[in-house]
């Protein structure tokens, strides 16, 4: 017993350390500066010769940003603009993979003592950030840089993809199945004062519906949904349903009508709305329903509270 409660209390501070490590992408590019701060000497002239990333806008930003935070440490800067003729006249991508006896030929070229190069790619469920700076003219590595960086808004953009913690939030295509209790709510007599009574009839009192949602904005969407209950039959609709998602939580409210495909009522013609609210679990949502349903010239209603999960297929963008 000891042993395991060991090996959890180290399993836990483990991911507590990895978690840590990770940092947002403008954090890592000045960790990266002041790391290198200290390495160089003032006056010196460096230069970014590549750094490999997915993108290219991605790897832009990168040389950008250290370009501008490592001139205000003292150190001289070849613009940003000389290297892209130079990329453009010797066939080399500042973007991609750059060998050493190329950037070492580039940096006697532009009169650099020091060269920086780089690159990010995708590491477990964050990225991977390494930098290093060699010395132009012995090919010494004065120092390597390697952190760790975790989705944010600035990264996700460069990347032109979404958080993968976040892509259950932005789906083409939503499929939900939910199951629970319905009530028949009814007048207890034509002279309706305002009253409601629950009436089981002779049926198992259980509501469900399943459904498909084509969700091409990130509020608004359109459900065709099969769904009623065992007691009065069973529904086909269309609901346009607006979706609103703060945080790992997800609210949904749908109003539409449909028909009932075998209606004991004066009319198939059913109305129906409701709430669906729920919490991120896994691929999907987690959620509880409350759905009242009605029928056009029907003195009665039924409530279904159900328990449901829906799942999302097809990414989109943002």
């Amino acid at each position: 017993m000891k042993k395991l409660t060991f090996l959890g209390l180290l399993l836990f501070c483990t991911a507590f350390v990895y978690a840590q490590e990770a940092m947002v992408l403008d954090d890592a590019i000045m960790d990266s500066v002041n790391f290198f701060s200290s390495r160089l000497t003032a006056g010196s002239t460096i230069a970014i010769t590549n750094f490999e990333a997915e993108t290219r806008e991605l790897s832009d930003f990168i040389i950008q940003e250290l370009l501008v935070a490592l001139a205000n440490t003292g150190v001289r800067v070849v613009e940003r603009s000389r290297m892209e003729m130079l990329e453009s006249e010797l066939n080399f991508n500042m973007s991609g993979s750059v060998s050493d006896e190329t950037a070492q030929g580039i940096g006697r070229m532009i009169g650099a003592q020091i060269l920086f190069s780089g690159n990010i790619s995708q590491y477990r469920d964050m990225y991977r950030m390494r930098i290093q700076a060699i010395s132009v003219e012995t090919a010494e590595i004065i120092g390597t840089r390697t952190l760790n960086v975790k989705y944010d808004p600035t990264l996700t953009g460069l990347l032109g993809r979404i958080n993968p913690a976040d892509q259950w939030k932005h789906q083409w295509l939503y499929a939900g199945v939910n199951i629970g209790y319905s009530a028949k709510i009814q007048h207890p007599s034509p002279e309706f004062t305002g009253y409601y009574d629950f009436e089981y009839g002779n049926n198992v009192p259980l509501g469900f519906s399943v459904y498909l949602l084509v969700q091409p904005f990130d509020l608004f969407g359109i459900a065709l949904d099969f769904g009623g209950n065992l007691q009065e039959g069973f529904n086909i609709s269309l609901l346009p349903t607006l979706t609103l998602r703060p945080s790992s939580f997800e609210i949904d409210l749908f109003l539409g009508m449909g028909a009932n495909l075998t209606s004991t009522t004066k009319s198939g013609v059913a109305y129906l709305g409701g709430i669906r609210a729920g919490y991120n679990v896994g691929p999907g949502v987690l959620f509880g329903e409350i759905r009242p349903i009605g029928f056009v010239d029907y003195n009665a209603f039924f409530l279904n509270i159900t328990l449901g999960y829906k799942i999302g297929f097809i990414p989109r963008k943002k």
